[in-house]
């Protein structure tokens, strides 16, 4: 009697890891692993990038979302017998596999238009959070609910089965035209999705730009890009905002050196710096789609009116002399400093 009772026992805590669904383990396996390769430093923007995130992108959430409306196995012999009998029956492993494709497209537009709403960066990774998240929640949803369909009608994922029905599906017909136009369209579908996959992880060249600007800030709290320092005395100090914005699709890291330059203007017209000193020097770190902002307070020592407050940007390390004509970025404006 006590034996009967241990193993009731242990087979009431093996039963669910023996039943879990083995297709929804290896999506959430396989989500994680992606995921964790799509953010290795040099990988976005390969053609690597798009091999891996095709099926992270176009499949992977809309079979979660199918798994969990369609728990069933299918039954394609009575699926048109009547409207509710294909929700009773669910689908084929086929028809799973198309639904998934085109479910998995429109929930980017919808992913698209809650990222507008909210007012979210359409940074890689956020995107990637958010496909990877929705997976996950909703693959978890899809091994309750398949617990909770009796066994015999529970869907069941065989790679044997599913290996022998795609290969009578392909190659399981009369004529060698046949086989040949089968073929064909799947490589053009996987053609496809390859071009539509390229097209959405592939970075565009004119897109990619870092932007440097200067702020105040007003009575209301607001930042403003006017009412800058005009007039400082030597000693004290003026408050400025400096905002970076990170538009290269990859991760960077920024450094902004701060100089206070006098600068003789020459018969061309063109200015020449004839004394300059280092007020600042900051660096940071800025993930792709992010804002960097921080305060600089202006303390002078050099004494003079026109004096040249230049913000340079560098992507990197910058140079062992720091110059308008090397930074990658720059912004200004003109303060007089009495003694």
């Amino acid at each position: 009697m006590s034996h009967e009772t241990n193993e009731s026992w242990w087979t009431r805590i093996t039963r669910p890891v023996l039943e879990f669904p083995i297709d929804l383990a290896i999506l959430g396996i396989a989500v994680i692993l992606l995921s964790l390769a799509l953010l290795q430093p040099g990988v976005y923007g390969t053609p690597l990038a798009v091999a891996l995130g095709i099926p992270l992108v176009f499949f992977a959430p809309g079979y979660a979302l199918v798994a969990l409306l369609f728990p069933q196995a299918g039954k394609q012999t009575s699926r048109w017998s009547s409207p509710g009998r294909f929700r009773q029956d669910g689908v084929t492993a086929g028809e799973r596999c198309a639904l998934s494709f085109g479910v998995s497209v429109s929930l980017l537009t919808t992913l698209g238009v809650i990222f507008s709403l909210a007012q979210l960066s359409f940074a890689p990774l956020h995107v990637l959070g958010a496909i990877v998240g929705f997976t996950l929640v909703v693959s978890l949803f899809a091994v309750i609910r398949r617990f909770y369909v009796p066994k015999q009608n529970r869907l069941s994922i065989s790679v044997r089965s599913g290996s022998a029905r795609l290969y009578r599906a392909l190659f399981d017909e009369e004529s060698a035209t046949d086989v040949v136009l089968n073929l064909a369209l799947m490589l053009s579908v996987v053609i496809a999705l390859t071009s539509v996959g390229f097209a959405v992880a592939a970075p565009q060249d004119g897109d990619h730009f870092s932007n440097l600007s200067l702020l105040t800030k007003g009575s209301d709290g607001k930042y403003v890009a006017e009412n800058y320092p005009e007039n400082i005395t030597a000693g004290e100090s003026k408050p400025v905002f400096v905002a970076v914005n990170n538009h290269e699709d990859t991760a960077v890291h920024y450094t902004v050196v701060v100089e206070l330059q006098r600068v003789e203007q020459q018969s061309n017209g063109a200015g020449r710096v004839t004394k300059q000193e280092e007020l600042g020097r900051f660096d940071h770190r800025l993930n792709a789609g992010d804002t960097w902002r921080f305060r600089h307070d202006i303390a002078p020592t050099m004494t003079g009116e026109d004096l040249r407050v230049e913000y340079l940007l560098y992507k990197g390390t910058p140079p062992g002399n720091p110059t308008v004509d090397n930074a990658d970025q720059h912004a200004q404006f003109w303060i007089n400093v009495t003694g």
